[in-house]
């Protein structure tokens, strides 16, 4: 167990980490070591080496944190799993209610952890853009806006909508039941932002907030929650 305890987040805070896996996967037998069978044996069900190590210390890295939030032993986390898969600490202080998320793509992942209130985090490394993908993941309004951008934007404004989209359905909880454009947003707003429209509905959109992450040039990233009154405070 980390020698020091973390104090967890206010109503109005939700904690960031971020870590590179491949760094964390120098340590990939002693977060194994962390597991529960259920971690071990998806973990053992990846095809490729590199996406198994990843697996494991992200989870791994998230047991070691949560442990320093309850002074549980990392070993001694119970985690359970939602309707949707979306996982949840069952091991923590009656008077708490930690909520967290945790996104990775490739090497680079990160961790929101909330106190009170769901939170949704993504990260997309910025790559080339699959002929598809825009199609799957704008609204009509949107994809007008997209095709009016300069080619040079394109990339960066796909992903960082792509990360804000897919933060805010984890922030609600039903996995991908909804679709990428139940959030509809202004894509000429850069930074933080609230969804232009939500199912349609303006009033609804106005109850979330998403704050932008970007962890790096080459990496897009967001934080989301249903509610307003809430900032980012990053942890390392």
């Amino acid at each position: 167990m980390s020698p020091s305890l973390l104090t967890p987040p206010s109503p109005q805070e939700v904690h960031v980490w971020q870590w590179d896996l491949a760094v964390l996967g120098d340590n990939v037998d002693g977060y194994w070591e962390t597991l529960s069978t259920q971690e071990r044996e998806r973990a053992n069900r990846f095809h490729h080496e590199r996406h198994r190590r990843r697996f494991v210390a992200g989870r791994g890295e998230l047991r070691q944190l949560l442990s320093r939030y309850t002074g549980l032993s990392p070993r001694e986390i119970a985690l359970d799993y939602g309707s949707d898969g979306k996982p949840f600490c069952t091991t923590q202080p009656s008077a708490w209610t930690l909520c967290f998320n945790l996104s990775h793509s490739e090497n680079a992942a990160a961790l929101a952890v909330s106190n009170g209130f769901e939170v949704g985090i993504d990260v997309e490394l910025i790559r080339p853009i699959e002929d598809n993908l825009p199609l799957e993941v704008f609204s009509a309004e949107e994809r007008a806006q997209f095709n009016a951008l300069p080619e040079a934007q394109h990339q960066p404004v796909f992903f960082d909508t792509w990360a804000r989209k897919e933060a805010c359905l984890k922030a609600l909880g039903t996995g991908f039941i909804l679709p990428p454009t139940h959030f509809e947003f202004d894509l000429s707003i850069r930074g933080d932002t609230t969804p232009h429209l939500v199912g349609g509905d303006a009033e609804e959109a106005a109850h979330w907030r998403v704050r932008d992450l970007s962890p790096s040039a080459s990496c897009a990233g967001a934080v989301a929650a249903r509610r307003t009154d809430w900032s980012i405070v990053r942890m390392n």
